[in-house]
Formats: structure tokens, C-alpha cells, sequence
């Protein structure tokens, strides 16, 4: 079990050892290792992969999914995934289905039903849910620790408002889709597994699917604060589907272009990559779902 001590409400953590008790009487012998201990350890997951252990747990939010998955996904055989949502938005947590409640997130390990699910790849990080970068993009890592354990996703809705009132916009992102297809002049691109990010809830309104081979890429024109938040309320509301600052295209693989001032925000963290070559990994994790 890869266990983040520090992440999400503090009184998720309550649940621990209510949580490796349960876990025992299923019939699994766990060890826990602190992610932070992983920057120093990695080999305890690759062992996990070249010994053919059954499962990996972790209890954490997004980012220690992603940071467990840097470990695995290079991995020829890859264990099984078992995530506890203890984090602050858990989007890959909602995205396979697991509930929120631990002892009803252990009956879904209980139950061992898995399914497999595509991962994306930017440049040579991988990541579960989420790939951004531009205006707006910076604040699931710089909204405050401190306000994320007592406040959850609202801290996220308030660095939010402070960063679309005060930030200025970045320089100009293009993106090739395909031969036929360029994005340019944008402020701000997301690549989305699931179909939400943080507070903003059902971005798109279509049905989500863990192994299509495609995420969701949703990018936005540049322009001024005033119009860029009516678009994000008509695409939260759903008031029209044709939203003319914001694209909705599906995506397996792209050529980004973005300003050396940028970072990439991979499942709610900055991340440094090598190039800005996206591609979906399909059916690359298996993971346990209700």
C-alpha cells in the first residue's frame, strides 16, 4: 500500500487502521510504505511487479496516484490497483466509481471485481486523469495545503477566483490533433480521462467510457477574464453545448506546443516532461470498480 499521510481532510486519516484491519480479515497481508519514502524506494513497487504481487493499494489522493503510477506503468506485469480516495477532488477515485465511504470502498476490494482502463502518456510522465497547462491550470498546486485539509475542493473554488481576477494569461498554446486537425491562439488546453476537474463538475456532457482508447480535450480561446467565466458557467450548466471560446474534440494522441514558461499539470501536479507528445495507453491498469 502506497499510503499519503498528508493528503486530502485530516479526518480521512481516522480511517487507516480501520482500513488495513478490514484489508486483513479479506486475506491480504500489506505492507504500507509513506509515498514520500517512494522518492527513495522506488524498488519496493518494481519488486511488487517483478514478483507478480498480487495487488497494489493506494491510499491517497490524485497525486499519489500519479505518483505511484510513474512506477508501474513502465512495468511489464502489472499488479492489480486498489485506490482509497483520502485525497481532495480523488477524480481518478470518481472516475473508476469508487465511493468515498472506506468501508464501502473496501466491499468493492472485497467483491474483486477489476476492469482494465487507458492511462495517458505526455512526454515521458504518465498520468491517470488529468493533463493541462495555461491559465488557470496552475491552481490544483498552489491553492494552500493548510486550506485544502479543512476546506477540501472549496479551497480549490477560491484560489480559483482569486487566480481568474489577478492572473495574467500566458502566451499562446497550439496543438496538433491530427494531420488535418490544428488548435491555435489558445489560453488553455485540458486532456481529461473522466469527464470533471476539481470543483467543475461534468465539463462534458456525454457518456465516459474507461477503455476507449480516447480521452476527452477540451480547449479554450484566448480572451478576456469577463467572457472566459461565462463560458465555463454555460459549459458547467449545460445552457448550450456550443460554447464559441471553448473546443470539444476526442483525442488518442497529440503534438502540443506551449511557452517555456508554462508547466504541465499532470492529475493535479506540476510535472517536468521530456517533449509535448501525447499518447493513450490503452488498457494499461487494471483496476478494482464497484
Amino acid at each position: 500500500m502506497v499510503y499519503n499521510p498528508v493528503s486530502g481532510k485530516k479526518k480521512n486519516h481516522k480511517n487507516l487502521d480501520l482500513l488495513l484491519k478490514k484489508l486483513l480479515e479479506i486475506g491480504y497481508q500489506v505492507t504500507v510504505y509513506s509515498s514520500m519514502e517512494l522518492n527513495n524506494h522506488d524498488n519496493a513497487i518494481k519488486e511488487a511487479c517483478e514478483n507478480k504481487w498480487d495487488t497494489i493499494f493506494i491510499a491517497g489522493g490524485d497525486g499519489t496516484v500519479n505518483h505511484t503510477l510513474q512506477y508501474v506503468a513502465e512495468q511489464a506485469y502489472r499488479p492489480k490497483v486498489g485506490v482509497f480516495p483520502f485525497g481532495t477532488s480523488n477524480e481518478f477515485a470518481k472516475f473508476i466509481g469508487i465511493p468515498t465511504n472506506i468501508k464501502e470502498a473496501v466491499s468493492v476490494i472485497e467483491r474483486g471485481q477489476t476492469k482494465t482502463v487507458d492511462i495517458g502518456k505526455f512526454g515521458n510522465q504518465y498520468f491517470a486523469n488529468i493533463a493541462a497547462a495555461g491559465w488557470l491550470t496552475d491552481i490544483t498546486y498552489k491553492t494552500s495545503p493548510f486550506l485544502k485539509s479543512y476546506f477540501g475542493e472549496f479551497a480549490y473554488s477560491l484560489y480559483f477566483i482569486k487566480t481568474l481576477l489577478l492572473a495574467k494569461q500566458p502566451g499562446e498554446i497550439s496543438i496538433r490533433v491530427s494531420p488535418h486537425m490544428e488548435l491555435s491562439d489558445l489560453s488553455v488546453f485540458l486532456i481529461m480521462n473522466g469527464n470533471s476537474v476539481g470543483p467543475l463538475e461534468r465539463l462534458i456532457n456525454t457518456t465516459t467510457h474507461l477503455n476507449d482508447g480516447y480521452f476527452h480535450l477540451l480547449t479554450c480561446k484566448k480572451t478576456n477574464r469577463f467572457q472566459l467565466l461565462l463560458a465555463l458557467l454555460a459549459k458547467i450548466l449545460h445552457i448550450t453545448d456550443n460554447v464559441s471560446t471553448i473546443n470539444y474534440t476526442q483525442i488518442n494522441s497529440g503534438s502540443f506546443k506551449i511557452p517555456e514558461s508554462l508547466m504541465v499539470n499532470l492529475d493535479g501536479d506540476q510535472s517536468q516532461v521530456n517533449s509535448m507528445e501525447f499518447k493513450v495507453l490503452p488498457h494499461h491498469l487494471r483496476v478494482f470498480i464497484p
